[in-house]
């Protein structure tokens, strides 16, 4: 890994943990379901973050489920934040 990656890597993880920091504390002030749905979208984000530089250095799972020669821990890393970010909107546009 090259010493760019693990500078890209560092700032991920910094601002990353800061963002999931304020958000579980957030989640403790909020109970509406929309905002607790970004909340998980930002932690599952950072999630993926750390399992991204897992990855990167070399600790990866010895055996790793594929879907369509895919990993299926990468790709629900990848999918989960999105849906949650959509299940917030959503919300948000069906309130009255």
């Amino acid at each position: 890994m090259s010493q760019s990656e693990m500078i890209l890597y560092a700032v991920k993880l910094i601002l990353g943990g800061i963002t999931a920091l304020t958000a579980v504390m957030l989640y403790s002030k909020t109970k509406d379901g929309a905002w607790i749905s970004l909340i998980a979208g930002f932690v599952s984000l950072y999630v993926g973050y750390v399992y991204e530089l897992l990855q990167g250095l070399g600790m990866s799972i010895p055996h790793e489920i594929y879907i369509l020669e895919i990993p299926l821990t990468g790709l629900i890393f990848t999918v989960l934040p999105g849906l949650f970010f959509i299940l917030a909107f959503a919300i948000m546009l069906t309130r009255k």
